[in-house]
C-alpha cells in the first residue's frame, strides 16, 4: 500500500485528503515515525516537491512529523481554506436537494465546525436550521433529541411530500 502523489496544483481540499490518506497509510504500514518526512520527497511530485525542497533548506534536522504537518498545511491547507469551509457549513442549506445529499454534505463539512457539532443539541439545531421550510415546519413539535433521531423524521417528511396528492395515482 503506497500513499498517493501530491503535486501541488490541486487545491486546499485534495491536499488536505491526500494527507490524510498518506497519514493513514503510514500508520497502518507501521513505517517509522521518524522516516515519514523522508517519505513526503517521494510523494510530493512537480511544485509541491520544488516548494518542499526549499522550505526545508530553512530547518533543523532531522525534521518532525509535525513540522512538515504545520509547514504543509500553511502551504495548501491554509486557516483561509478552513474559515471558508466552517463559513461554508454555517450557511449550508438543503435547496433542491434531497435529504440525503444535504446530510452527506453537512457531515463532510462538519469536520470544519467541530464546535458546532460536539454537543447533539448543537449539532441537531445546526442540521435543521439549513432544512426546507416545509421540512421544518413538519418538524415543529417533534421532540427530538438526536440528529439520528431527526434525519429518520425528516426522511419520512420528504417521503410523505413526494407522495402524489391523488391516492389512487401509481
Amino acid at each position: 500500500m503506497w500513499p498517493p502523489s501530491f503535486s501541488g496544483a490541486e487545491g486546499p481540499l485534495v491536499a488536505e485528503e491526500f494527507f490524510k490518506v498518506t497519514e493513514t497509510i503510514l500508520t497502518v504500514t507501521r513505517i517509522a515515525h521518524a522516516e515519514w518526512v523522508d517519505l513526503m520527497n517521494i510523494q510530493l511530485t512537480d511544485t509541491a516537491r520544488i516548494w518542499w525542497a526549499a522550505e526545508k533548506t530553512h530547518l533543523e534536522r532531522p525534521i518532525p512529523w509535525e513540522t512538515f504537518t504545520e509547514h504543509f498545511n500553511r502551504k495548501y491547507f491554509p486557516q483561509s481554506a478552513r474559515d471558508e469551509l466552517l463559513r461554508r457549513f454555517v450557511e449550508l442549506k438543503q435547496g433542491g436537494r434531497i435529504v440525503d445529499e444535504y446530510e452527506a454534505e453537512f457531515s463532510s463539512l462538519s469536520q470544519y465546525a467541530p464546535h458546532l457539532v460536539t454537543d447533539p443539541t448543537i449539532r441537531r439545531h445546526q442540521f435543521q436550521k439549513g432544512l426546507n421550510k416545509y421540512i421544518r415546519m413538519a418538524l415543529a413539535g417533534r421532540a427530538l433529541a438526536t440528529h439520528d433521531a431527526v434525519l429518520n423524521a425528516v426522511r419520512e417528511i420528504e417521503g410523505v411530500h413526494k407522495e402524489p396528492e391523488d391516492p389512487h395515482e401509481i
